[in-house]
Protein backbone atom coordinates (compact mmCIF):
# COMPACT_ATOMS: atom_id res chain seq x y z
CA UNK A 1 0.00 0.00 0.00
CA UNK A 2 1.68 3.91 -1.12
CA UNK A 3 1.57 6.46 0.91
CA UNK A 4 -1.82 7.98 -1.41
CA UNK A 5 -3.37 4.82 -0.78
CA UNK A 6 -3.36 4.56 2.99
CA UNK A 7 -3.81 8.78 3.21
CA UNK A 8 -6.98 7.86 1.09
CA UNK A 9 -8.06 5.07 3.29
CA UNK A 10 -7.73 7.61 6.34
CA UNK A 11 -9.60 10.45 5.24
CA UNK A 12 -12.48 7.64 4.33
CA UNK A 13 -12.73 6.42 7.50
CA UNK A 14 -12.94 9.72 9.18
CA UNK A 15 -15.68 10.40 5.95
CA UNK A 16 -17.68 7.68 7.42
CA UNK A 17 -17.78 8.33 10.61
CA UNK A 18 -18.96 11.92 10.20
CA UNK A 19 -21.46 10.94 8.28
CA UNK A 20 -22.45 8.17 10.63
CA UNK A 21 -22.48 10.37 13.48
CA UNK A 22 -25.04 13.12 11.30
CA UNK A 23 -26.70 10.27 9.72
CA UNK A 24 -27.91 9.28 13.68
CA UNK A 25 -29.52 13.04 13.77
CA UNK A 26 -30.94 12.95 10.60
CA UNK A 27 -32.55 9.49 10.68
CA UNK A 28 -35.16 10.70 13.37
CA UNK A 29 -38.08 11.16 11.22
CA UNK A 30 -40.26 8.07 10.51
CA UNK A 31 -43.18 6.50 11.17
CA UNK A 32 -44.73 6.92 14.44
CA UNK A 33 -44.51 4.01 16.76
CA UNK A 34 -48.11 2.35 17.84
CA UNK A 35 -49.25 3.78 20.73
CA UNK A 36 -49.55 2.42 24.50
CA UNK A 37 -52.56 0.41 25.19
CA UNK A 38 -55.12 1.44 27.61
CA UNK A 39 -53.42 0.26 30.82
CA UNK A 40 -56.75 -0.36 32.32
CA UNK A 41 -57.15 -3.53 30.58
CA UNK A 42 -53.26 -4.79 29.16
CA UNK A 43 -52.11 -7.85 28.31
CA UNK A 44 -48.10 -8.56 28.54
CA UNK A 45 -46.49 -11.28 26.94
CA UNK A 46 -43.01 -12.65 25.89
CA UNK A 47 -42.82 -11.48 22.45
CA UNK A 48 -39.87 -11.63 19.83
CA UNK A 49 -36.70 -9.89 21.11
CA UNK A 50 -35.81 -6.43 19.81
CA UNK A 51 -32.10 -4.96 21.02
CA UNK A 52 -32.43 -0.54 21.18
CA UNK A 53 -28.83 1.08 19.68
CA UNK A 54 -28.36 4.21 20.26
CA UNK A 55 -24.73 5.46 18.61
CA UNK A 56 -23.84 2.18 17.03
CA UNK A 57 -23.86 1.13 21.42
CA UNK A 58 -26.44 -1.61 22.27
CA UNK A 59 -28.84 -0.19 25.60
CA UNK A 60 -30.93 -2.84 26.17
CA UNK A 61 -33.08 -6.03 25.14
CA UNK A 62 -36.57 -5.93 25.38
CA UNK A 63 -38.85 -9.09 25.27
CA UNK A 64 -42.16 -8.29 26.86
CA UNK A 65 -45.20 -7.43 23.93
CA UNK A 66 -47.65 -4.98 25.77
CA UNK A 67 -50.85 -6.38 23.83
CA UNK A 68 -50.48 -5.70 19.93
CA UNK A 69 -47.03 -3.37 20.78
CA UNK A 70 -44.23 -5.65 19.98
CA UNK A 71 -40.80 -5.49 21.53
CA UNK A 72 -39.46 -3.82 17.70
CA UNK A 73 -42.38 -0.90 18.11
CA UNK A 74 -41.44 -0.47 21.53
CA UNK A 75 -38.02 0.03 20.75
CA UNK A 76 -38.95 2.46 17.90
CA UNK A 77 -41.00 4.96 20.28
CA UNK A 78 -37.87 4.59 22.40
CA UNK A 79 -35.52 6.03 19.48
CA UNK A 80 -38.25 8.95 18.52
CA UNK A 81 -38.31 9.72 22.01
CA UNK A 82 -33.95 10.01 21.90
CA UNK A 83 -33.76 11.58 18.71
CA UNK A 84 -36.51 14.36 20.51
CA UNK A 85 -34.07 14.92 23.60
CA UNK A 86 -32.33 18.12 23.65
CA UNK A 87 -29.02 17.94 22.22
CA UNK A 88 -27.36 19.22 26.04
CA UNK A 89 -29.52 16.83 27.83
CA UNK A 90 -27.05 15.55 30.88
CA UNK A 91 -25.83 12.14 31.20
CA UNK A 92 -26.45 12.60 34.63
CA UNK A 93 -30.28 12.74 34.43
CA UNK A 94 -30.53 9.79 33.48
CA UNK A 95 -32.02 7.74 36.02
CA UNK A 96 -34.51 4.24 36.78
CA UNK A 97 -37.83 5.14 38.44
CA UNK A 98 -40.30 2.22 40.26
CA UNK A 99 -43.32 2.81 39.29
CA UNK A 100 -47.19 1.63 38.13
CA UNK A 101 -49.08 2.07 35.57
CA UNK A 102 -52.14 0.56 35.73
CA UNK A 103 -52.00 -3.31 36.06
CA UNK A 104 -47.89 -2.61 34.84
CA UNK A 105 -45.58 -2.52 37.46
CA UNK A 106 -41.14 -1.90 36.53
CA UNK A 107 -38.52 0.93 36.23
CA UNK A 108 -39.35 3.70 33.92
CA UNK A 109 -36.31 5.30 32.58
CA UNK A 110 -36.02 8.66 32.50
CA UNK A 111 -34.22 11.69 31.41
CA UNK A 112 -34.20 14.94 32.31
CA UNK A 113 -37.88 14.33 33.44
CA UNK A 114 -38.67 12.77 29.95
CA UNK A 115 -39.65 9.28 30.41
CA UNK A 116 -37.79 7.30 27.37
CA UNK A 117 -39.39 3.51 28.33
CA UNK A 118 -40.60 0.84 30.66
CA UNK A 119 -39.01 -2.08 31.91
CA UNK A 120 -41.34 -5.16 33.17
CA UNK A 121 -40.71 -8.28 34.43
CA UNK A 122 -40.98 -9.91 31.02
CA UNK A 123 -38.28 -7.96 29.56
CA UNK A 124 -35.64 -9.87 31.79
CA UNK A 125 -33.48 -12.92 30.31
CA UNK A 126 -34.53 -15.91 32.49
CA UNK A 127 -31.52 -17.44 30.80
CA UNK A 128 -29.15 -14.74 32.08
CA UNK A 129 -30.69 -15.10 36.23
CA UNK A 130 -30.39 -11.36 35.75
CA UNK A 131 -33.38 -9.34 38.13
CA UNK A 132 -34.82 -6.59 36.69
CA UNK A 133 -33.13 -4.54 39.36
CA UNK A 134 -29.99 -5.13 37.75
CA UNK A 135 -31.38 -4.95 34.31
CA UNK A 136 -32.79 -1.04 35.03
CA UNK A 137 -28.73 -0.20 36.29
CA UNK A 138 -27.59 -1.63 33.25
CA UNK A 139 -29.87 0.43 31.33
CA UNK A 140 -29.09 3.63 33.05
CA UNK A 141 -25.22 2.96 32.93
CA UNK A 142 -25.71 1.76 28.88
CA UNK A 143 -27.54 5.26 28.22
CA UNK A 144 -25.40 7.10 29.83
CA UNK A 145 -22.88 6.04 27.90
CA UNK A 146 -24.28 6.68 24.52
CA UNK A 147 -25.45 10.04 25.42
CA UNK A 148 -21.80 11.09 26.56
CA UNK A 149 -20.93 9.94 23.01
CA UNK A 150 -23.01 11.80 21.20
CA UNK A 151 -22.45 15.09 23.06
CA UNK A 152 -19.02 14.81 22.12
CA UNK A 153 -19.00 14.39 18.82
CA UNK A 154 -21.68 17.00 18.78
CA UNK A 155 -18.91 19.11 19.39
CA UNK A 156 -17.16 20.68 16.65
CA UNK A 157 -13.39 20.76 18.52
CA UNK A 158 -13.79 17.16 19.66
CA UNK A 159 -14.24 16.31 15.52
CA UNK A 160 -11.71 18.15 14.57
CA UNK A 161 -9.14 16.91 16.83
CA UNK A 162 -10.40 13.59 16.07
CA UNK A 163 -10.08 13.93 12.28
CA UNK A 164 -6.36 15.36 12.60
CA UNK A 165 -5.35 12.58 14.92
CA UNK A 166 -7.07 10.26 12.17
CA UNK A 167 -4.70 11.78 9.28
CA UNK A 168 -1.75 11.63 11.96
CA UNK A 169 -2.18 7.98 12.16
CA UNK A 170 -3.07 7.44 8.55
CA UNK A 171 0.01 9.42 7.38
CA UNK A 172 2.39 7.06 10.10
CA UNK A 173 0.82 3.87 8.93
CA UNK A 174 1.20 4.32 4.96
CA UNK A 175 4.66 5.41 6.12
CA UNK A 176 5.43 2.18 8.16
CA UNK A 177 4.36 0.32 5.24
CA UNK A 178 6.11 2.16 2.76
CA UNK A 179 9.45 0.97 5.15
CA UNK A 180 8.30 -2.27 5.00
CA UNK A 181 7.77 -2.92 1.42
CA UNK A 182 11.35 -1.91 0.78
CA UNK A 183 12.55 -4.10 3.53
CA UNK A 184 10.37 -6.99 2.17
CA UNK A 185 11.80 -6.39 -1.59
CA UNK A 186 15.72 -6.11 -0.30
CA UNK A 187 15.62 -8.74 1.53
CA UNK A 188 14.31 -10.99 -1.34
CA UNK A 189 16.95 -9.22 -3.64
CA UNK A 190 19.56 -10.26 -0.95
CA UNK A 191 18.05 -13.85 -0.49
CA UNK A 192 18.44 -14.33 -4.37
CA UNK A 193 21.89 -13.13 -4.58
CA UNK A 194 23.06 -15.22 -1.63
CA UNK A 195 20.93 -18.50 -3.65
CA UNK A 196 23.09 -17.42 -6.64
CA UNK A 197 26.20 -17.64 -5.42
CA UNK A 198 26.04 -21.09 -3.90
CA UNK A 199 26.62 -24.20 -5.17
CA UNK A 200 23.34 -25.93 -4.03
CA UNK A 201 23.35 -29.83 -5.40
CA UNK A 202 22.96 -32.52 -3.30
CA UNK A 203 23.29 -36.01 -5.87
CA UNK A 204 23.45 -34.05 -8.84
CA UNK A 205 20.25 -32.44 -7.93
CA UNK A 206 19.68 -28.95 -8.15
CA UNK A 207 18.13 -27.31 -4.81
CA UNK A 208 18.40 -24.16 -5.94
CA UNK A 209 15.21 -23.54 -7.59
CA UNK A 210 13.17 -24.61 -4.43
CA UNK A 211 14.99 -22.84 -1.56
CA UNK A 212 14.60 -19.96 -3.71
CA UNK A 213 11.33 -20.16 -3.49
CA UNK A 214 10.67 -21.49 -0.13
CA UNK A 215 13.06 -18.56 1.11
CA UNK A 216 10.68 -15.95 -1.17
CA UNK A 217 7.54 -17.34 -0.34
CA UNK A 218 8.55 -17.16 4.11
CA UNK A 219 9.98 -13.48 3.42
CA UNK A 220 6.52 -12.83 1.61
CA UNK A 221 4.21 -14.23 4.43
CA UNK A 222 6.37 -12.61 7.35
CA UNK A 223 5.72 -9.14 5.26
CA UNK A 224 2.02 -9.84 4.78
CA UNK A 225 1.93 -11.02 8.47
CA UNK A 226 3.29 -7.45 9.28
CA UNK A 227 1.44 -5.53 7.16
CA UNK A 228 -1.81 -7.22 8.56
CA UNK A 229 -0.78 -6.78 11.82
CA UNK A 230 -0.18 -2.97 10.99
CA UNK A 231 -3.42 -2.35 9.24
CA UNK A 232 -4.86 -4.01 12.49
CA UNK A 233 -3.24 -1.39 14.89
CA UNK A 234 -4.04 1.27 12.58
CA UNK A 235 -7.73 0.68 12.27
CA UNK A 236 -8.45 -0.04 15.34
CA UNK A 237 -6.89 3.26 16.41
CA UNK A 238 -8.56 5.48 13.88
CA UNK A 239 -11.97 4.49 14.64
CA UNK A 240 -10.86 4.60 18.48
CA UNK A 241 -10.98 8.38 17.61
CA UNK A 242 -14.38 9.15 17.08
CA UNK A 243 -17.28 8.44 19.91
CA UNK A 244 -19.27 6.81 17.00
CA UNK A 245 -16.94 4.24 15.65
CA UNK A 246 -15.52 3.86 18.69
CA UNK A 247 -17.32 0.24 19.84
CA UNK A 248 -15.83 -0.86 16.75
CA UNK A 249 -12.20 -0.35 17.60
CA UNK A 250 -13.73 -1.98 20.96
CA UNK A 251 -14.96 -4.88 18.89
CA UNK A 252 -11.48 -5.47 17.00
CA UNK A 253 -9.41 -5.11 20.07
CA UNK A 254 -12.07 -7.58 22.37
CA UNK A 255 -11.95 -10.30 19.33
CA UNK A 256 -8.12 -9.83 19.08
CA UNK A 257 -7.72 -10.32 22.82
CA UNK A 258 -10.49 -13.17 22.30
CA UNK A 259 -8.65 -14.54 19.84
CA UNK A 260 -5.08 -15.19 21.51
CA UNK A 261 -6.77 -15.80 24.46
CA UNK A 262 -8.80 -18.89 22.76
CA UNK A 263 -5.78 -19.59 20.63
CA UNK A 264 -3.56 -19.73 24.22
CA UNK A 265 -5.97 -22.03 26.14
CA UNK A 266 -6.76 -24.72 23.37
CA UNK A 267 -2.84 -24.86 23.15
CA UNK A 268 -2.60 -25.12 26.87
CA UNK A 269 -5.22 -27.71 27.03
CA UNK A 270 -3.89 -29.27 24.32
CA UNK A 271 -0.55 -29.75 26.21
CA UNK A 272 -1.07 -33.04 27.63
CA UNK A 273 -2.64 -34.67 24.81
CA UNK A 274 -0.05 -33.48 22.63
CA UNK A 275 2.81 -34.94 25.17
CA UNK A 276 1.18 -38.29 24.45
CA UNK A 277 1.17 -38.22 21.17
CA UNK A 278 5.16 -37.58 21.18
CA UNK A 279 5.34 -40.37 23.57
CA UNK A 280 3.58 -42.10 21.16
CA UNK A 281 5.73 -41.65 18.21
CA UNK A 282 8.76 -42.14 20.13
CA UNK A 283 7.63 -45.18 20.67
CA UNK A 284 6.27 -46.45 17.62
CA UNK A 285 10.03 -45.11 16.35
CA UNK A 286 11.44 -46.95 18.40
CA UNK A 287 9.67 -49.99 17.52
CA UNK A 288 10.30 -49.60 14.63
CA UNK A 289 13.60 -49.24 14.44
CA UNK A 290 14.26 -53.19 15.85
CA UNK A 291 11.77 -54.26 13.09
CA UNK A 292 13.80 -52.87 10.61
CA UNK A 293 16.88 -54.70 12.18
CA UNK A 294 15.19 -57.65 12.66
CA UNK A 295 13.83 -58.26 8.98
CA UNK A 296 17.41 -56.55 7.49
CA UNK A 297 18.97 -59.03 8.94
CA UNK A 298 17.00 -61.91 7.53
CA UNK A 299 17.18 -60.23 4.74
CA UNK A 300 20.96 -60.24 4.24
CA UNK A 301 21.16 -63.66 5.91
CA UNK A 302 22.69 -62.67 9.08
CA UNK A 303 20.02 -64.28 10.93
CA UNK A 304 17.91 -67.64 10.04
CA UNK A 305 14.36 -68.59 11.02
CA UNK A 306 11.99 -70.94 10.04
CA UNK A 307 8.86 -69.21 9.47
CA UNK A 308 10.12 -66.14 7.26
CA UNK A 309 12.59 -66.96 4.03
CA UNK A 310 14.99 -63.93 3.16
CA UNK A 311 13.37 -63.59 -0.46
CA UNK A 312 10.14 -62.49 1.61
CA UNK A 313 11.51 -60.51 4.23
CA UNK A 314 11.92 -56.77 2.88
CA UNK A 315 8.27 -57.16 1.86
CA UNK A 316 7.38 -58.18 5.02
CA UNK A 317 9.30 -55.43 7.00
CA UNK A 318 7.61 -53.19 4.89
CA UNK A 319 3.91 -54.58 5.77
CA UNK A 320 5.17 -54.53 9.61
CA UNK A 321 5.73 -51.20 9.38
CA UNK A 322 3.22 -50.01 7.82
CA UNK A 323 0.78 -51.61 10.37
CA UNK A 324 2.80 -50.63 13.11
CA UNK A 325 2.45 -46.95 12.37
CA UNK A 326 -1.31 -47.30 11.55
CA UNK A 327 -1.89 -49.28 14.82
CA UNK A 328 0.17 -46.05 16.79
CA UNK A 329 -2.22 -43.34 14.45
CA UNK A 330 -5.23 -45.61 15.67
CA UNK A 331 -3.93 -45.18 19.24
CA UNK A 332 -2.75 -41.35 19.29
CA UNK A 333 -5.73 -39.80 16.83
CA UNK A 334 -7.65 -39.17 20.09
CA UNK A 335 -4.93 -37.12 21.69
CA UNK A 336 -4.56 -35.28 19.09
CA UNK A 337 -5.37 -31.14 19.55
CA UNK A 338 -8.40 -30.74 18.20
CA UNK A 339 -9.00 -33.88 16.76
CA UNK A 340 -12.37 -33.77 18.28
CA UNK A 341 -13.64 -30.55 16.67
CA UNK A 342 -16.22 -30.58 13.99
CA UNK A 343 -13.79 -29.15 11.49
CA UNK A 344 -11.15 -32.15 12.07
CA UNK A 345 -13.99 -34.57 11.76
CA UNK A 346 -15.07 -33.30 8.12
CA UNK A 347 -11.64 -33.07 7.38
CA UNK A 348 -11.62 -37.01 8.61
CA UNK A 349 -14.78 -38.01 6.88
CA UNK A 350 -13.76 -36.33 3.82
CA UNK A 351 -10.09 -38.35 3.67
CA UNK A 352 -12.06 -41.25 4.46
CA UNK A 353 -14.12 -41.07 1.56
CA UNK A 354 -11.32 -39.76 -0.73
CA UNK A 355 -9.39 -43.41 0.15
CA UNK A 356 -12.89 -45.67 -0.11
CA UNK A 357 -13.79 -44.17 -3.71
CA UNK A 358 -10.00 -44.25 -4.95
CA UNK A 359 -8.44 -47.20 -3.31
CA UNK A 360 -10.17 -50.11 -4.58
CA UNK A 361 -7.29 -50.04 -7.56
CA UNK A 362 -4.53 -49.42 -5.43
CA UNK A 363 -5.61 -51.84 -2.87
CA UNK A 364 -6.09 -54.96 -5.60
CA UNK A 365 -2.36 -53.45 -6.88
CA UNK A 366 -0.78 -54.32 -2.94
CA UNK A 367 -2.98 -57.45 -2.50
CA UNK A 368 -1.43 -58.26 -5.97
CA UNK A 369 1.99 -57.34 -4.74
CA UNK A 370 1.81 -59.62 -1.75
CA UNK A 371 0.88 -62.40 -3.41
CA UNK A 372 3.55 -62.21 -5.96
CA UNK A 373 6.02 -61.73 -2.91
CA UNK A 374 4.88 -64.80 -0.97
CA UNK A 375 4.05 -67.20 -3.28
CA UNK A 376 7.61 -66.54 -4.37
CA UNK A 377 7.04 -67.45 -8.41
CA UNK A 378 9.62 -64.91 -8.97
CA UNK A 379 12.62 -63.44 -7.09
CA UNK A 380 14.69 -60.80 -8.34
CA UNK A 381 17.59 -61.91 -10.23
CA UNK A 382 15.89 -64.34 -11.79
CA UNK A 383 15.71 -64.59 -15.50
CA UNK A 384 11.87 -65.21 -16.57
CA UNK A 385 9.30 -64.81 -19.48
CA UNK A 386 5.88 -63.20 -18.96
CA UNK A 387 3.45 -63.51 -21.52
CA UNK A 388 5.76 -61.64 -24.68
CA UNK A 389 7.94 -60.44 -22.38
CA UNK A 390 11.72 -61.91 -21.28
CA UNK A 391 14.13 -60.97 -19.60
CA UNK A 392 15.74 -60.72 -15.97
CA UNK A 393 13.51 -59.39 -12.92
CA UNK A 394 14.98 -56.38 -11.60
CA UNK A 395 12.72 -55.35 -9.07
CA UNK A 396 9.58 -56.38 -7.18
CA UNK A 397 7.56 -53.32 -5.99
CA UNK A 398 4.19 -53.07 -3.82
CA UNK A 399 2.57 -51.77 -7.12
CA UNK A 400 4.55 -53.23 -9.96
CA UNK A 401 7.48 -55.62 -10.77
CA UNK A 402 10.42 -54.59 -13.90
CA UNK A 403 11.70 -56.75 -16.00
CA UNK A 404 14.78 -56.04 -17.71
CA UNK A 405 15.12 -57.11 -21.86
CA UNK A 406 18.37 -58.49 -23.33
CA UNK A 407 17.89 -55.35 -25.23
CA UNK A 408 17.95 -53.46 -21.92
CA UNK A 409 14.45 -52.28 -21.67
CA UNK A 410 13.09 -52.11 -19.02
CA UNK A 411 9.17 -53.13 -18.85
CA UNK A 412 7.07 -52.55 -15.94
CA UNK A 413 3.99 -55.17 -15.33
CA UNK A 414 1.19 -54.04 -12.79
CA UNK A 415 0.89 -56.75 -10.17
CA UNK A 416 -2.63 -57.61 -10.54
CA UNK A 417 -1.86 -58.35 -14.24
CA UNK A 418 1.16 -60.42 -13.34
CA UNK A 419 -0.98 -62.62 -10.77
CA UNK A 420 -3.52 -63.40 -14.01
CA UNK A 421 0.09 -64.01 -16.51
CA UNK A 422 1.38 -67.62 -17.05
CA UNK A 423 4.73 -67.01 -15.69
CA UNK A 424 7.89 -68.94 -17.19
CA UNK A 425 11.03 -69.02 -14.69
CA UNK A 426 14.07 -70.12 -16.62
CA UNK A 427 15.96 -69.48 -13.51
CA UNK A 428 14.72 -71.44 -11.10
CA UNK A 429 15.79 -75.00 -11.50
CA UNK A 430 18.90 -74.12 -13.21
CA UNK A 431 21.95 -75.29 -11.63
CA UNK A 432 25.59 -76.51 -12.56
CA UNK A 433 24.42 -79.91 -13.30
CA UNK A 434 21.62 -79.52 -15.51
CA UNK A 435 21.88 -75.40 -16.42
CA UNK A 436 18.22 -74.29 -18.14
CA UNK A 437 16.57 -76.16 -20.85
CA UNK A 438 15.53 -74.11 -23.94
CA UNK A 439 13.69 -75.57 -26.54
CA UNK A 440 12.93 -74.73 -30.74
CA UNK A 441 10.08 -76.65 -32.80
CA UNK A 442 10.68 -77.64 -36.22
CA UNK A 443 8.20 -79.12 -38.53
CA UNK A 444 9.72 -81.07 -41.30
CA UNK A 445 7.82 -83.25 -44.37
CA UNK A 446 6.87 -87.19 -44.18
CA UNK A 447 9.62 -87.78 -46.89
CA UNK A 448 12.26 -87.30 -44.91
CA UNK A 449 13.59 -89.78 -42.57
CA UNK A 450 13.26 -89.22 -38.82
CA UNK A 451 16.06 -90.92 -38.01
CA UNK A 452 18.06 -87.97 -40.54
CA UNK A 453 16.25 -85.52 -38.43
CA UNK A 454 17.24 -86.72 -35.35
CA UNK A 455 20.51 -86.85 -36.71
CA UNK A 456 20.98 -83.26 -38.20
CA UNK A 457 19.26 -81.51 -35.33
CA UNK A 458 21.85 -83.41 -33.11
CA UNK A 459 24.27 -81.97 -35.17
CA UNK A 460 23.29 -78.29 -35.37
CA UNK A 461 23.54 -78.23 -31.42
CA UNK A 462 26.81 -79.87 -31.40
CA UNK A 463 27.98 -77.05 -33.45
CA UNK A 464 25.93 -74.09 -31.11
CA UNK A 465 28.83 -72.87 -28.84
CA UNK A 466 26.27 -72.19 -26.18
CA UNK A 467 24.72 -75.48 -26.04
CA UNK A 468 26.33 -77.80 -22.87
CA UNK A 469 27.92 -81.38 -23.60
CA UNK A 470 25.77 -82.77 -20.69
CA UNK A 471 23.59 -83.39 -20.16
CA UNK A 472 22.83 -84.19 -23.67
CA UNK A 473 20.32 -82.80 -25.93
CA UNK A 474 16.99 -84.77 -26.73
CA UNK A 475 14.54 -84.71 -29.49
CA UNK A 476 10.92 -85.40 -29.33
CA UNK A 477 8.42 -85.82 -31.60
CA UNK A 478 5.62 -83.79 -30.44
CA UNK A 479 2.76 -84.56 -33.62
CA UNK A 480 2.14 -86.60 -36.60
CA UNK A 481 -0.05 -83.83 -38.52
CA UNK A 482 -1.45 -83.94 -41.56
CA UNK A 483 1.18 -82.76 -43.76
CA UNK A 484 4.11 -82.94 -41.54
CA UNK A 485 5.93 -84.21 -38.20
CA UNK A 486 6.70 -82.11 -35.62
CA UNK A 487 10.29 -82.63 -33.88
CA UNK A 488 11.12 -80.39 -30.72
CA UNK A 489 14.45 -80.40 -29.92
CA UNK A 490 15.93 -79.82 -26.19
CA UNK A 491 19.14 -78.67 -25.35
CA UNK A 492 20.60 -77.27 -21.84
CA UNK A 493 22.26 -73.18 -21.47
CA UNK A 494 24.51 -71.68 -18.90
CA UNK A 495 23.33 -69.49 -17.75
CA UNK A 496 19.90 -68.56 -18.67
CA UNK A 497 20.07 -65.07 -19.70
CA UNK A 498 22.12 -66.33 -22.37
CA UNK A 499 18.96 -67.88 -24.12
CA UNK A 500 18.42 -65.32 -26.67
CA UNK A 501 21.83 -65.49 -28.10
CA UNK A 502 22.22 -69.48 -27.83
CA UNK A 503 18.84 -69.77 -29.22
CA UNK A 504 19.47 -67.20 -32.22
CA UNK A 505 22.99 -69.22 -33.43
CA UNK A 506 20.93 -72.77 -32.56
CA UNK A 507 18.44 -71.66 -35.36
CA UNK A 508 21.33 -70.41 -37.72
CA UNK A 509 22.98 -73.97 -37.46
CA UNK A 510 19.80 -75.86 -37.84
CA UNK A 511 19.20 -73.89 -41.27
CA UNK A 512 22.96 -74.77 -42.09
CA UNK A 513 22.82 -78.20 -41.48
CA UNK A 514 19.66 -78.59 -43.28
CA UNK A 515 20.38 -76.86 -46.48
CA UNK A 516 24.27 -79.20 -46.62
CA UNK A 517 21.82 -82.29 -46.50
CA UNK A 518 19.14 -81.06 -49.12
CA UNK A 519 16.47 -81.38 -46.67
CA UNK A 520 13.66 -78.75 -46.86
CA UNK A 521 12.02 -77.42 -44.07
CA UNK A 522 9.42 -75.76 -44.90
CA UNK A 523 6.51 -78.29 -45.52
CA UNK A 524 4.01 -77.41 -48.02
CA UNK A 525 0.28 -77.90 -47.68
CA UNK A 526 -1.01 -80.37 -50.50
CA UNK A 527 -4.12 -79.18 -52.02
CA UNK A 528 -4.09 -82.31 -54.15
CA UNK A 529 -2.74 -85.57 -53.31
CA UNK A 530 0.71 -86.07 -55.59
CA UNK A 531 0.92 -89.15 -57.70
CA UNK A 532 3.76 -90.37 -55.79
CA UNK A 533 3.31 -91.78 -52.16
CA UNK A 534 4.73 -89.50 -49.36
CA UNK A 535 6.79 -92.29 -47.62
CA UNK A 536 10.34 -93.12 -46.77
CA UNK A 537 11.78 -96.68 -48.09
CA UNK A 538 13.60 -98.80 -45.72
CA UNK A 539 16.94 -97.97 -47.66
CA UNK A 540 16.63 -94.41 -47.20
CA UNK A 541 16.12 -94.61 -43.74
CA UNK A 542 19.64 -93.88 -42.70
CA UNK A 543 20.25 -91.04 -44.78
CA UNK A 544 23.43 -89.05 -44.11
CA UNK A 545 24.29 -87.51 -41.44
CA UNK A 546 22.50 -90.42 -39.53
CA UNK A 547 24.18 -93.96 -39.28
CA UNK A 548 22.51 -97.42 -38.70
CA UNK A 549 22.48 -98.70 -35.38
CA UNK A 550 25.41 -101.63 -34.56
CA UNK A 551 24.02 -105.22 -34.92
CA UNK A 552 23.28 -106.39 -32.01
CA UNK A 553 24.92 -109.90 -31.10
CA UNK A 554 23.39 -113.08 -31.01
CA UNK A 555 23.65 -114.91 -27.47
CA UNK A 556 25.87 -117.69 -27.66
CA UNK A 557 27.84 -116.79 -30.84
CA UNK A 558 30.72 -115.86 -31.34
CA UNK A 559 32.12 -112.36 -31.34
CA UNK A 560 34.61 -112.88 -34.09
CA UNK A 561 34.14 -115.64 -37.27
CA UNK A 562 35.85 -118.77 -36.86
CA UNK A 563 39.66 -118.55 -38.52
CA UNK A 564 40.91 -121.32 -40.85
CA UNK A 565 42.91 -123.92 -39.26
Amino acid sequence: MTVWRAAVVGWFVFLFAAFCCFAEAAGADGPPAPALPDASDVRVTIGEPATLMVWNRPIVTLRAQIDALTPQARIERVRRRITELPADARTGEVKAVPGTFGTLHGFWIEVGGRTLLALLPEDVDPDTGDTLDLLARSTVENLREALAARNAQQKLPTLVRSALFAVFATAVFALIVWALVRVRNRALERAQRNIRDRPLHVRGLNLRPYLRAIEDSAIKLTALASGLVLTYVWLTLVLDLFPYTRPWSDGLADWFTDTLATLAAGAIDGLPGLFTVIIIFLATRLIVQAVNRFFSSVERGWLKVHWLEAETARATRRLAIVLIWIFALTVAYPYIPGSHSDAFKGISVFVGLMVSLGSAGFVNQVMSGLVVVYSRSIKPGEFVQVDETLGKVSEIGVLATKILTPTRQEVTIPNAALVGSSITNYSRHADSQFGSIIGTTVTIGYDTPWRQVHAMLLLAAERTSGVRKEPKPRILQRALADFYVEYRLLVSIDPPESQPTVLSELLGHIQDVFNEFGVQIMSPHFRDQPAEKVWVPQSGWYAAPATPPAPVPTPGASASPPQAS
